[in-house]
């Protein structure tokens, strides 16, 4: 692929309320080590008063025009914003174009991209090709969930995975930035046949004077073959990443995978063969937060100095759908 950028800002935002999974075990007669001995999640943070999936996306945004000295109120026709969202807020109008109004942009262009955890692959791609075609000069590529509305609260297998954030990156085309954010190669595939491993479905609807009720079910989740199918899946798109990159697994730095939970990224970097050690797991504390997990864990990465000019990154990302993809990147 081979597209040269530049990576303006990185921000990410995460619930500002802690819930600890020994006491959600607890609640559920289950022993205070339960949740944690089976997902390796001891913590996550949900939203707070005052907070929700739309307020945790503007709060990232911010951020990552803070990092990267742009002024929103200067953003307009040459910016798209690209979001993804996994959390109920509205029917309409879309999330995408409601976060553009929270955020006060009055001539930003709005691309809404519908998915979970692996969409964030797809919408690089996306990005890098609007740059590299000079249909944009500046793309805030957004991602945020916070569905825990939809999870229940008895269902050990759902109720100690996920918790509400959000992350942003700001890709510039080289016309506009220093190009500092090489992607050397990016693959991605969609396996529709796996669907039914995640579902909550609107179940029905009641039309009452001045508004309609619906039934949602409750998210369910059929982990362990999630798990297998990862597993199984997940070389396939590493190969050819690595190949048109021109690299082996020795030669990346840092793999920033999406957060599922701590025991199954465990067992997929000894499947992939991967060194544990350049393999950030914030999960731990901080919960699956779904398609906002991989822009998260890359703003922690910056962060904790972990990128420094020249790192090999491999981003790596998986989701029901099923989806799955990665991408070779250096900065």
């Amino acid at each position: 692929m081979q597209v040269h950028v530049g990576l303006r800002g990185v921000g990410h935002a995460v619930g500002s309320a802690v819930v600890d999974n020994a006491e959600v075990a607890s609640s559920l007669g289950l022993g205070p080590g339960w949740l944690t001995d089976r997902t390796g999640i001891v913590q996550r943070r949900v939203s707070g008063p005052d907070e929700d999936v739309l307020s945790l996306a503007g709060d990232a945004i911010r951020n990552a025009c803070q990092d990267g000295a742009l002024s929103l109120t200067e953003v307009g026709q040459e910016t798209v914003l690209m979001h993804t969202q996994v959390g109920p807020v509205a029917f309409a109008p879309p999330a995408a174009q409601l976060l553009a109004g929270r955020l006060g942009c009055a001539e930003l262009r709005v691309v809404g991209i519908d998915g979970m955890c692996a969409e964030p692959i797809a919408a690089l791609e996306l990005a890098l090709l609007m740059l590299q075609a000079r249909r944009c000069r500046r793309v805030i590529l957004s991602t945020a969930a916070d569905f825990l509305s939809l999870i229940s609260p008895t269902d050990p297998d759902t109720v100690g995975l996920f918790g509400a954030g959000a992350g942003t990156i700001i890709l510039e085309s080289e016309d506009q930035a220093e190009p500092n954010f090489l992607v050397r190669s990016l693959y991605w595939e969609t396996h529709p046949r796996h669907a039914g491993l995640g579902e909550s479905f609107v179940l029905g609807s009641t039309q009452r004077e001045t508004h309609a009720s619906l039934d949602v079910g409750y998210y369910t989740m059929d982990g362990q073959r999630l798990a297998k199918v990862a597993i199984r899946t997940l070389p396939q798109v590493l190969k050819p990443t690595l190949d048109e990159a021109g690299w082996t697994l020795e030669d990346v730095d840092l793999v920033l995978a999406h957060q599922p939970n701590t025991k199954m990224l465990e067992i997929g970097i000894r499947a992939l063969g991967l060194d544990a050690d350049i393999v950030p797991m914030p999960v731990r504390t901080l919960g699956n937060l779904g398609p906002a997990s991989l822009l998260v864990n890359l703003s922690l990465a910056r962060d904790q100095g972990r990128l420094p000019a020249g790192s090999k990154v491999l981003l790596i990302a998986f989701g029901l759908g099923f989806s799955c993809g990665a991408a070779a990147v250096q900065l």
